[in-house]
């Protein structure tokens, strides 16, 4: 191979593992709402999580998920995205760390990690 090809391949796996640990931030108000979206592929078994082991301060926010929404409902098996709201209880900071990966698969590293840093503010 050439040095170019091996720098063109490096560049490719480089923005690869930057996109597998991707984080978020943002700030709310305390009764107020944050909605993320998640990309998944239908079919796979792979599904988002909220990974508590390895998340901070849980008790400012409340995170749930809304739902799943394929891109194209007509093609099965297709990319989605999985919705999740994140709403401010208490000032404060929480970092919450999503994992996407097979459920029964406990001991494997996940195949990509989201962290949202989360500022909970007062409202007034």
């Amino acid at each position: 191979m050439t040095t170019w090809t091996h720098f063109a391949l490096l560049s490719v796996l480089v923005l690869a593992g930057c996109q597998r640990n991707q984080v978020d931030d943002f700030a709310v108000a305390i009764g107020r709402r944050h909605d993320i979206s998640l990309p998944y592929t239908a079919g796979t078994g792979y599904a988002w999580s909220v990974d508590a082991a390895n998340s901070v301060g849980l008790d400012h926010v409340e995170v749930a998920k809304s739902g799943d929404a394929p891109k194209d409902a007509g093609l099965p098996g297709g990319p989605g995205l999985s919705e999740w709201s994140i709403e401010g209880r208490s000032a404060g900071t929480a970092e919450i760390q999503f994992v996407y990966r097979r459920s029964w698969e406990k001991d494997t590293p996940p195949a990509k990690v989201r962290r949202v840093h989360v500022e909970i503010k007062s409202s007034e």
